[in-house]
């Protein structure tokens, strides 16, 4: 009878419980998703191993690469890295960048004219007595 319990007692041994430590969800940062993913698919470490390394579900780490490779088909797909708001902002800095060298040519102009306007508005010098 104590061999039944000895084998009961190993069986839900928390040994084998004490490697999984689970977090709540969404708290793997992105770094290591990321690294994850990499190591699953460059064939470093099953999906299994993953999740016990991060402490979550297979399933998991499953939607993890899932994401990863439709984001990867996005990028192919589109044939540019670029999101659609770094394209905004890209045309965005493309028109303050020609509103800025217009208004520097405005203002070397401007300088340009107030310099001739005080060289030409300044008063003569009195001529010099004849005595």
């Amino acid at each position: 009878m104590s061999e039944v319990k000895q084998e009961r007692e190993s069986v839900s041994a928390p040994e084998t419980r004490a490697e999984v430590v689970r977090g709540r969800p969404g708290r793997r940062t992105v770094s290591e998703r990321k690294e994850a993913v990499l190591a699953l698919l460059s064939g470093k470490a099953s999906v299994d191993q993953l999740a016990r390394k991060y402490g979550v579900l297979p399933e998991t780490v499953e939607k993890w690469r899932e994401q990863a490779v439709a984001g990867i088909e996005e990028v192919l797909l589109r044939g540019d890295v670029a999101t659609p708001r770094e394209r905004e902002l890209e045309r965005e800095l493309s028109e303050v960048k020609k509103a800025l060298s217009t208004l520097a040519v405005d203002h070397a102009l401007a300088m340009q004219a107030v310099k001739e306007w005080k060289e030409a508005s300044r008063p003569t010098r009195p001529a010099r007595s004849r005595r």
